[in-house]
């Protein structure tokens, strides 16, 4: 198994032709006689932060697989703003002599290995100080290492920052079996806002100062640092304001998240809560049975201050009280029969179950301090009574002008109207999520039900002074539940002479009026990369669900096709330079969606909910690295895109015309001209490596054409071509021959079966599917980047 993921990771790992032994957090520089691999079989990352101070604890063991031994330098970069202490290393129990560089002797460790091992990816952590020890491994030798070192944190816009450096483990030769990161986080004056830019986390609030945050993967090569930031809570809510740039334009993302904890329901407020489900005979089977479960799920969840009822409805509408019955044992027990009794059949009233649905809550006693929510679910188009999804949602959404509830609608399957659905859900202040056919409806229920099982703050409105903002995301704010966050990116402009900007929050609470004020100074907010990229991702779905809805444009086209250049963003657009992802949001199949235009532009059908979901995992997302070309190198404010064997400046690209088909070398060649050819690890070359702002281009790869203080520079390797042609030909034969076993040994498997590559669980069976898949999304990839 861990030949045939080497394999896969060297067909998907084509930016990293040059590969040096680097390891974990640290990296190990070998001498010129040991072999360029070692193997990390795990990484365990324990971290524990009290308020500002931090303690990372690391646990691994890796592997000399050879049958030389290697010895070598482990060295540990520091980051310039980093404020480490107390570091200590152990190997095999062997407490290590442990060394502090300056910079000076950092770099020329590097500069030694870039120039001999041909990567200029290490001189990311050029100018940055280190920790070394000496370090031997004999041949065949297992050695577990253990690191410990304390750091303060620093506090920027409002949060504290956590990073640790895992992008370094992309240089193990094969995938680390196991990759984890606990961080138990407490702040004395209270948790408000807790984010990964970085990774999915898990995050559990164990009380109102105390959560814990986990990631994990298996046979993964992390390809990102892991950052982690939080807020202190300022009266019962923490804000954050994080900033980039990109090009000429500054980008910002405000953070704004409740104290959380498990003791924390009370400060709730009660919730008027309206279920209306679909009962149709399309909902027959696997559809009303997970209904069901959902709903009896979600009752037993209520709070005791809720009211609730139940709507049912074919073409004949059922209700469980024609007023909102308060939660006890008795109405949950004639609820839950209710439930029970909801069988599948008939045709689709969507108007009528609406508005009895809202019809009972307008006849209920009002209850001021109550959130109401309407919670829709249907798998079907409108086929009795009104039939037209613009007149529905007018009446709809004027009978509930007076009543405010919140819709939050689910759409089932392909054969619903999304134009319809989304309307409701914008025009009445609420969400929409589509289920898929193969997606659990009970699963998708009963996690959003927890989501908005505690309001704690409604009609939520936020202004800025001290600066102008302009295309925010999500465009319409939320209501505030416990444990949820908002993330709010936009752009924004200073429009005084004070760096100051002041961010007012307000909302309702029950039935108080509540107004947050955080002031942030843009002198002190140190800008982050992933800033920009992350609301370009949220402004190109928005673009794209322009396109699904009423078609292209030109104008739409162009600009989406911009920013995902500027951006180095996958979009159905830019796919001639910036190559899908294997799986996912970015997708290849997603990006083809686009062009079946008519299915795309219909309100129903699989192609149109599938773009919709598509587009909303671009809206709603957190991570930068969700819509990531995967031929593309994000290296500070720039992005590059690499056509065969070097990589490319996408801002040289940005007046180019949209191609059929992918770029080519010769292309490159015949169109971009070089004002200046430097070759690499040359005394130019470093000169150039001095300066940051080239630095960013440079770490890229050992060939690269860039556009730097108005010249158009060359890096001219001289090996890369021969390199990479080698490497990429073995991988695409080891790959071929990996697929043929594979399909021999399971009898025809459909390698495009819709599975995750981004990590490989522990289960036989769902690794094989993975590398089916991703051996026919490597042999694509090969057979589209390299000319033959």
């Amino acid at each position: 198994m861990h030949k045939l993921i080497l394999v896969l990771l060297a067909s998907m790992l084509l930016l990293n032709v040059g590969i040096t032994a680097v390891l974990a957090d640290g990296m190990i520089l070998p001498e010129a006689i040991s072999p360029d691999y070692l193997v990390v079989r795990y990484h365990h990352v324990t971290v524990t932060i009290n308020d500002n101070h931090a303690v990372t604890r690391v646990e691994q063991e890796f592997i000399n697989p050879h049958d030389v031994p290697v010895s070598g330098q482990y060295l540990f970069p520091i980051p310039p703003d980093a404020i480490f202490s107390g570091f200590e290393a152990e190997v095999e129990g062997r407490r290590q002599t442990v060394i502090r560089q300056d910079a000076t002797t950092t770099n020329a460790a590097l500069y030694a290995i870039v120039a001999e091992r041909h990567d200029p990816s290490l001189l990311r952590y050029a100018d940055w100080e280190s920790v070394t020890f000496d370090l031997d491994l004999p041949a065949g030798a297992k050695r577990k290492m253990t690191l410990e070192y304390e750091q303060v944190l620093l506090p920027a816009g409002g949060m504290l920052h956590y990073h640790y450096i895992l992008s370094t483990e992309r240089y193990s030769s094969l995938p680390v079996e196991e990759v984890s990161v606990t961080v138990d986080v407490t702040s004395s004056t209270g948790l408000g806002s807790l984010y990964s830019s970085s990774h999915e986390v898990s995050m559990e609030h164990l009380d109102t100062e105390h959560a814990r945050v986990t990631w994990q993967a298996e046979y993964v090569n992390p390809t990102e640092d892991f950052d982690l930031f939080f807020s202190p809570a300022e009266g019962g809510f923490g804000g954050g304001f994080l900033t980039g740039k990109r090009e000429d334009s500054q980008h910002f993302l405000f953070l704004f998240a409740p104290e959380n904890g498990k003791n924390l329901q009370e400060n709730a407020f009660p919730k008027d809560i309206m279920f209306v489900i679909d009962r149709s005979g399309s909902m027959s089977g696997e559809k009303i049975a997970q209904a069901h479960k959902a709903l009896q799920f979600i009752l037993d969840q209520l709070n005791p201050q809720d009211r609730f009822s139940i709507v049912g409805f074919d073409h004949r509408i059922r209700v469980f009280s024609d007023t909102l019955l308060p939660v006890t044992r008795h109405s949950l027990a004639d609820a839950r029969q209710f439930v029970k009794e909801l069988t599948a059949d008939g045709d689709t009233n969507l108007e009528a179950a609406l508005q009895t649905g809202l019809n009972v809550i307008e006849e209920s006693e009002t209850r001021a301090d109550a959130a109401q929510l309407v919670i829709f679910l249907t798998d079907g188009l409108p086929t009795e009574g009104i039939t037209d999804e613009d007149l529905i949602a007018e009446l709809v959404t004027r009978t509930n002008q007076n009543i405010a509830a919140r819709f939050h609608v689910f759409g089932v399957g392909y054969d619903v109207n999304t134009h319809l659905l989304d309307r409701l859900a914008v025009d009445n202040g609420g969400s929409v999520t589509y289920v898929l056919p193969d997606e659990s409806l009970e699963m998708a229920l009963s996690n959003f039900y927890q989501k908005i099982a505690a309001p704690v703050l409604t009609d939520l409105h936020i202004a800025f002074e001290g600066i102008e903002v302009h295309d925010i995301y999500p465009a319409s704010l939320p209501d505030m539940f416990r444990g949820s966050s908002l993330l709010l990116a936009g752009q924004y402009t200073p429009t005084g002479e004070r760096s100051q900007v002041v961010v007012r929050v307000t909302g309702v609470a029950g039935t108080e009026a509540r107004e947050y004020v955080y002031t942030f100074d843009l002198a002190e907010t140190r800008d982050y990369d992933f800033v920009p990229r992350l609301w370009a991702t949220r402004h190109i779905g928005a673009l794209l669900d322009d396109v699904r809805v009423s078609g292209e444009t030109a104008s739409l086209v162009e600009e989406i096709r911009d920013l995902g250049l500027t951006y180095g963003i996958v979009t159905p657009y830019t796919t001639f330079v910036i190559a899908a992802q294997a799986d996912g949001a970015a997708s290849v199949e997603n990006m083809s969606l686009y062009s079946n235009r008519s299915d795309l532009n219909a309100s129903s059908g699989r192609t149109t909910v599938e773009a919709r979901v598509q587009n909303q995992m671009y809206q709603d997302t957190a991570q930068a690295s969700l819509a990531n070309g995967a031929n593309v190198v994000q290296s500070g404010e720039r992005s590059l895109a690499q056509i065969h064997y070097r990589n490319v400046d996408l801002n040289l690209l940005r007046d180019q015309k949209a191609m059929d088909e992918p770029l080519s070398d010769a292309w490159i060649t015949e169109n971009i001209r070089a004002d200046r050819q430097v070759q690499f690890g040359s005394d130019s070359y470093f000169a150039l490596a001095a300066d940051p702002e080239a630095r960013t281009f440079l770490q890229s790869g050992s060939s690269v054409i860039f556009n730097y203080q108005g010249e158009v520079i060359e890096i001219q390797d001289p090996e890369a071509e021969e390199r990479y042609e080698e490497a990429a030909q073995t991988w695409e034969n080891e790959v071929l021959q990996t697929q043929n076993s594979i399909t021999n040994q399971r009898n025809g498997l459909d390698p495009l079966s819709n599975v995750t590559t981004q990590q490989i669980p522990a289960n036989t069976q769902r690794k094989t599917n993975i590398v089916v898949k991703v051996i026919v999304w490597a042999i694509q990839t090969l057979r589209t980047f390299i000319p033959r």
